[in-house]
C-alpha cells in the first residue's frame, strides 16, 4: 500500500501529463495556514560535516559549531560516528536505520579516515542496508516500493530522471562515484545489479530530496518524503515549506481553493528567468508557468499579488507602491539583467576571509549592479543579494558592524516585500530579527557614547542618537511574533529567540506607556494611539535608518572610508 496521505491534500493522477502526478488541496486554505505536515520521511539526516553537531534522529541542532559533539549531544557508544540528544532518540534512529550503518562507520574510520560520510553517499547507503541488511531490515517494504515500485497509479513510487542525468556527463560521472562509495561503505553484496541500483537510488534522491539548509539557524541536511515529492515546482507557487527537526510542514503562501494544484517552488524564483532555468536543469523540464512564459520580474509579480493586502502590517505598509513600484524600465532591458546575473556570478570569490578582498568582490558586484540601481530596481537579483551579502559581513565586522543596520532596514524596506510578498516569508521574518540584534549593539554604542567616535556618518548617528531603539526592537519582535507562527512551527528557532527577546524587552522597567501603545497596536494595528505611534517612533526612524544605505553603498564604491581613524 502506498503512504497515508495527511487530510489536507489528495494525489492527482494524469498519464498524458508531462508531471503525471500532482497535490491538490481538498479544501480553501488562506494564505499562512497549514495544508499539511508530514512526519514520518523516509530519509531524514543532517549533512555530512555536521552529523557530530546535529542529533542524527530528531536533528536538533546543537549550539556548538565546532565539529566536535557538544557535552548536550551523546555519541553512539559502538561507532563513536552518530550522536544523539537523548536515549529516546537514540533508540529510535537505532531501530529506524543506524543497527544497520552502525558497523558501517567502522569501515569509513578504517578505509578513510574520517567519522562521516557526505551527505548523498550516506543517504544511499541506508538505503542499501534497508534492502540488503539482512531479513526484515527495518522499513525494507517501504523502501522497495519508494524506489522501485514501477510506475503505477497508486504505487507511491519516486522519478528518477536516470536518462536525463547520464546526457550531462559530468554530472553523471560525480553520481557514479557516490554511488559506488555508497556500496563500498555499506558492504552490501557488490556487482554490477547492486551498483546500478545504487545510481538510480542517488538519481531519485537528487530529484525529490528536499534540502534542509538554513544557515541562520545551522540547520542541514536533507528530508525525503515520497508523498510531499509529488509536489510539483512553479515559479509563482502558492505554497511553501518549512522544516522542523524532523517534520515538514506545507504551508500556504496565497490563497488555495479547493481542487486546486499546490505547487512551491525548487529554487531560488526570484532570480533572472534563465538562472531560474539553468536552477532547474537537473530536475530535468523546462517551466512554462505564467511567470517563465511572460517572462516577469519580481515587481510585475508582485504587483497582482493577492497576499499585498497583507503588509498593511509590516515594514512595508504602503500598498499602493508595493501595487505600483516606482522603478524605471526604461534603464535596463531584461536581456541586460540577464547579462548582468551571468557577469555577476563569475566575479572570484575570496579564497579566505580577508577583509579587504570580500570588500573588493562587494565594489567590483556593486558597480556591476549599477543599472539597476539607476532604474531603482532595488529587488532585482542580483542586487539585494549583493547588498545582503556585504550587510551580513558587515554585521560580525568590529569596525563596519553599525553600517550593517541601514542596509538591513533598506532590504527591508526596498527589497523582500517585492521579492516575498507574504509578510510571513521566513526571509522577511529573519531580517526583522537581524535588525533588532544590530540595534541592541547600536543601542549599547549610543549610551555609552561609543556611537560617534565609530561612525563617520552625521546623520546616521544623529538618527540613533534620537530614535526609541528599545520602542523599535520591541514593534519589530511583536511583528516577528504577529508573522513568525505562520512561517514556520511554534518550534522554530527563530521564532523562539524573537519569543524570548521579547520577553526581555517588556521585563524593562520605565517602558510601561511605550510597551502599553505597542500591545494596543498589535492587538488592533488600526488603534488610532497604537498606529500613531508605531508611525512616529518605529516606522519612520527605520525608513530614515533605510534612506542612509544607498549613500553608504556609494561611499564604499569609491574607497572612502567609513570608520574614524
Amino acid at each position: 500500500m502506498p503512504p497515508q496521505l495527511p487530510a489536507g491534500v489528495r494525489i492527482h493522477n494524469d498519464p498524458a501529463s508531462p508531471k503525471r502526478r500532482s497535490l491538490h488541496a481538498t479544501q480553501p486554505f488562506s494564505p499562512g495556514s497549514v495544508i499539511a505536515t508530514f512526519t514520518d520521511p523516509l530519509l531524514a539526516l543532517p549533512d555530512g560535516a555536521t552529523m557530530r553537531t546535529t542529533c542524527n534522529y530528531c536533528l536538533r541542532t546543537s549550539s556548538s559549531l565546532s565539529s566536535m559533539p557538544s557535552p548536550d549531544l551523546k555519541a553512539c557508544t559502538a561507532c563513536k560516528a552518530a550522536v544523539y540528544c537523548g536515549p529516546a532518540c537514540q533508540r529510535a534512529h537505532w531501530k529506524a536505520t543506524h543497527r544497520a550503518e552502525c558497523k558501517m562507520f567502522a569501515r569509513v574510520r578504517e578505509q578513510a579516515g574520517k567519522d562521516w560520510l557526505p551527505t548523498p553517499v550516506r543517504a544511499v547507503a541506508q538505503v542499501l542496508l534497508a534492502l540488503y541488511g539482512g531479513k526484515g531490515a527495518s522499513g525494507e517494504g517501504d523502501v522497495k516500493r519508494a524506489f522501485f515500485g514501477g510506475h503505477g497509479e497508486d504505487d507511491g513510487g519516486l522519478e528518477g530522471n536516470v536518462e536525463g542525468f547520464k546526457k550531462d556527463e559530468e554530472v553523471w560521472k560525480d553520481l557514479e562515484l557516490q554511488a559506488t562509495a555508497a556500496v563500498v561503505y555499506a558492504g552490501v553484496l557488490q556487482g554490477e545489479e547492486v551498483l546500478v541500483k545504487a545510481r538510480e537510488i542517488l538519481c531519485k534522491i537528487q530529484t525529490n530530496a528536499f534540502n534542509r539548509l538554513d544557515a541562520d539557524t545551522g540547520m542541514t541536511g536533507i528530508f525525503l518524503d515520497v508523498r510531499l515529492a509529488m509536489v510539483n515546482h512553479s515559479c509563482v507557487p502558492n505554497a511553501f515549506i518549512g522544516f522542523d527537526k524532523r517534520t515538514a510542514v506545507l504551508r500556504a503562501e496565497r490563497p488555495i481553493k479547493e481542487g486546486e494544484e499546490i505547487t512551491i517552488s525548487y529554487i531560488d524564483n526570484t532570480l533572472p528567468k534563465a538562472a531560474r532555468h539553468e536552477a532547474l536543469r537537473l530536475y530535468h523540464f523546462l517551466c512554462d508557468c505564467f511567470r517563465c512564459k511572460d517572462d516577469l520580474d519580481v515587481y510585475e509579480v508582485c504587483q497582482s499579488s493577492p497576499v499585498i493586502p497583507l503588509n498593511s502590517v509590516s515594514l512595508q505598509p504602503d500598498l499602493a507602491k508595493l501595487r505600483d513600484p516606482l522603478v524605471d524600465r526604461s534603464r535596463v532591458s531584461k536581456a541586460e539583467i540577464e547579462a548582468i546575473y551571468k557577469k555577476w556570478q563569475v566575479l572570484a570569490k575570496p579564497d579566505g576571509g580577508d577583509e579587504k578582498d570580500h570588500l573588493k568582490l562587494a565594489q567590483e558586484r556593486w558597480k556591476l549592479c549599477q543599472p539597476l540601481v539607476e532604474a531603482k530596481m532595488w529587488a532585482i537579483e542580483p542586487l539585494p543579494t549583493t547588498i545582503q551579502q556585504l550587510a551580513t559581513s558587515w554585521q560580525t565586522s568590529y569596525k563596519m558592524v553599525v553600517y550593517a543596520l541601514p542596509l538591513l532596514c533598506f532590504l527591508s524596506i526596498e527589497c523582500d516585500p517585492y521579492k516575498f510578498v507574504a509578510p510571513f516569508m521566513p526571509w522577511r521574518i529573519k531580517n526583522m530579527v537581524a535588525i533588532v540584534k544590530l540595534l541592541a549593539v547600536t543601542g549599547e554604542f549610543t549610551a555609552s557614547g561609543a556611537l560617534a567616535t565609530r561612525c563617520t556618518h552625521e546623520g546616521l548617528v544623529g538618527t540613533l542618537a534620537t530614535a526609541d531603539q528599545v520602542s523599535i526592537c520591541e514593534a519589530l519582535l511583536r511583528l516577528v511574533v504577529h508573522h513568525g507562527s505562520s512561517s514556520a512551527s511554534e518550534d522554530w528557532d527563530v521564532l523562539k529567540q524573537a519569543k524570548s527577546m521579547l520577553e526581555d524587552v517588556e521585563s524593562l522597567e520605565g517602558r510601561e506607556q511605550e510597551s502599553n501603545l505597542l500591545r494596543a497596536w498589535a492587538k488592533d494595528p488600526q488603534d488610532p494611539e497604537g498606529a500613531a505611534f508605531f508611525e512616529n517612533q518605529v516606522l519612520r526612524p527605520i525608513q530614515t535608518l533605510a534612506g542612509f544605505a544607498v549613500e553608504t553603498l556609494e561611499a564604499m564604491l569609491d574607497g572612502k572610508s567609513l570608520v574614524k581613524k
